[in-house]
């Protein structure tokens, strides 16, 4: 019995080591946002965020130099509004608060089909409680886990060892920059998926979102990935989180617009319900006294060399949109 006890006394205190090492070591990668986002000092006047759109898309210098304002993309792979949130909520806890907010939103962002809650992303910070609680509601059945130690790592190990290993690398070689230090990766710029300090885990630990896909070879094929006449299904739970991001800013008094960059045109012009996701999301933002920006009517939706895909420009269309949208961030920030 004696034997049991030491035992069980071993693995649990190896599972609270594990947990803690785990912990340190994520924090410490500074190629993951919100690590660097917690180490705090960032002072940027502007930020982009969302998910894969803006990702690859805002190039924040060159927004920069176009401005003359201090911008920074904080947005990150298939996310949804209450990824958005948290990761929002967090980056205000440790910064000083930005003049503005850019939040892309498109009427697949209201659609459970698209993107996706990251709840991994957030495990070193369940112990605040309102991280927690998002994250219960979430993902229920990982929060369900996270009592036991170590849990809230093991659950999705797969997309954080990778995340600890680089961690550790930073941590012994004291880095105190991320690999891209603007936020922005350029989407033909696919170096990160090979190079140890890339800014990404390798490529089939972040396109699968916990969800078996299928990986697209031929880029032609983007341009089918919605179906034609594609419908849209507005989520309750998405809007939720939408409205809490613009009141989580009205608390900070920062100025949250929403925002969608150019579409390629044949891919979304026969979209039925598309106008009402647009209009609905417009009264939202004129709820909270905001804008919804909007650049479908620009010449370069109707070039498919200016898309990788119909949401996504190319680095050709992505200079192309960044100096009108500029003119729209310049006019804001007056």
């Amino acid at each position: 019995m004696k034997k049991i006890i030491i035992s069980v006394f071993i693995i649990v205190t190896g599972l609270f080591l594990l947990d803690a090492v785990f912990s340190f070591l994520i924090q410490e990668n500074r190629n993951i946002k919100l690590s660097n986002a917690m180490k705090g000092k960032l002072e940027y006047d502007v930020l982009f965020h969302g998910p894969c759109e803006p990702l690859f898309t805002i190039d924040a210098s060159y927004i920069d130099s176009l401005v003359g304002s201090s911008s920074y993309n904080y947005a990150l792979r298939h996310t949804d509004f209450a990824d958005n949130y948290l990761h929002l909520y967090l980056y205000l806890k440790k910064n000083k608060t930005p003049k503005q907010i850019y939040l892309y939103v498109t009427p697949e962002s209201f659609d459970l089909r698209f993107n996706t809650f990251h709840s991994y992303r957030f495990a070193p910070y369940l112990d605040d409680t309102l991280v927690a609680n998002v994250v219960k509601e979430m993902d229920p059945a990982y929060a369900k886990t996270t009592w036991a130690p170590f849990m809230r790592f093991a659950y999705y190990n797969s997309y954080k060892t990778f995340d600890v290993i680089q961690g550790f690398v930073h941590y012994i070689n004291n880095k105190r920059n991320p690999y891209f230090k603007n936020g922005f990766i350029a989407h033909p710029d696919n170096m990160y998926h090979t190079r140890p300090d890339g800014y990404i885990a390798p490529e089939h630990l972040v396109y699968a979102a916990n969800y078996n896909v299928t990986q697209l070879t031929d880029s032609n094929l983007y341009y089918e990935l919605y179906e034609e006449r594609q419908i849209f299904t507005w989520d309750t739970v998405r809007e939720k989180y939408l409205r809490k991001i613009f009141e989580l800013c009205a608390s900070k008094s920062v100025k949250l617009f929403l925002y969608e960059s150019t579409p390629y045109l044949n891919s979304v012009h026969d979209q039925p319900n598309r106008p009402f996701f647009l209009r609905k999301t417009f009264e939202i933002a004129k709820e909270y006294d905001s804008k919804y920006i909007q650049m479908a009517e620009l010449d370069i939706s109707k070039d498919k060399s200016n898309f990788v895909c119909p949401l996504i420009l190319s680095t050709k269309g992505t200079q192309l949109f960044l100096k009108s949208f500029s003119d729209s961030i310049k006019l804001n920030l007056q």
